[in-house]
């Protein structure tokens, strides 16, 4: 699967919606620490590769960083 992002540095999530720095998020169901309860977080900084393209505090881990494809999460309201 392929990261989409826009000219703008939006995030494509995987229910296909845009997100972006400061947005809250959801990591994805099918990972470990969804699984373990930590499941929502913030944005917090963007790279320019693909496979760490988001960078995000969740929740439940304190200050502590995590980084993954765009993909792997989505913007909750």
């Amino acid at each position: 699967m392929t990261t989409k992002t826009s000219i703008h540095g939006i995030a494509y999530g995987y229910d296909g919606l845009g997100y972006n720095i400061g947005d809250r998020i959801e990591i994805h169901p099918g990972t470990d620490l969804w699984m373990s309860g930590a499941r929502y977080g913030v944005v917090i900084g963007r790279s320019g590769t693909s496979g760490d393209a988001v960078r995000i505090t969740l929740d439940k881990c304190g200050a502590r960083v995590f980084s993954g494809p765009a993909d792997r999460f989505r913007r909750i309201d």
